[in-house]
Parts: structure tokens; sequence; C-alpha cells
């Protein structure tokens, strides 16, 4: 956790500045979509889902409820 801290430290310098900066995150850790403008969602590299992150991790817990539900997990 420390080295992803330190990870998400440097990309908020380098976002954060005066000049625009695009980038491009990937992870599977849904909490660092939080420092996203949009997102991207692929399955078996095809793009699912393509739009804001709230769509994205609406679309996220949608698919794992499903799972849950379907693996009788409650």
């Amino acid at each position: 956790m420390v080295l992803q801290m330190g990870v998400l430290n440097a990309v908020r310098k380098v976002v954060g500045g005066a000049d625009p900066v695009t980038a491009l995150w990937v992870t599977h850790r849904l909490e660092e979509l939080d420092y996203a403008d949009g997102a991207i969602y692929m399955e078996n590299g095809r793009v699912v889902l393509s739009g804001t992150v709230e769509d994205v991790k609406w679309y996220i817990q949608k698919q794992q409820d499903q799972m849950h539900n379907n693996c009788g997990f409650r």
C-alpha cells in the first residue's frame, strides 16, 4: 500500500499542475478511479463500457452483485 500511495502522489503532482495533461491509468483498484475524469471498462481485451467514473463503478458493482448472486453469496 505504501508503494501505491507513492505512485498516486506522483501522479497527482503531474496532473495537478497548470498545464493540461493526458494520463492513462490501468488499474483493478476501484478507489483509484476517484482521481479520473472518465473510465473505460474492459473484459477479455474488449471495451465493454466507456463513460464517467460513476457509470463504470455502477456497472462493475452490478456485475459483482450478479456474480455473488449466481454463486449463492449474500
